[in-house]
């Protein structure tokens, strides 16, 4: 299983408060696990870890990983 977190106003785009359970496949990456999401329809943007490292989109998970997706802050 991938565990996939949306932290912030972010959780609108996931079921169950930001959090969803996917199963997992061998090569699936962070693009496809954001895909179970409706994460794209969103302008906010983001920043995605992948167990507390920094990922990018093609990076591939393994079975148990924790994507985490939280929006990015600004400040002045």
């Amino acid at each position: 299983m991938v565990t996939v977190k949306l932290l912030a106003v972010l959780k609108e785009y996931a079921p169950d408060g930001g959090i969803l359970e996917i199963e997992h496949k061998p090569g699936m990456t962070v693009a496809d696990a954001l895909g179970m999401t409706e994460i794209e329809k969103t302008t906010v943007k983001y920043s995605i870890m992948v167990d507390n490292k920094r990922k990018k989109t093609g990076d591939t998970l393994e079975d148990g990983d924790t994507v985490v997706v939280m929006p990015l802050l600004a400040g002045g």
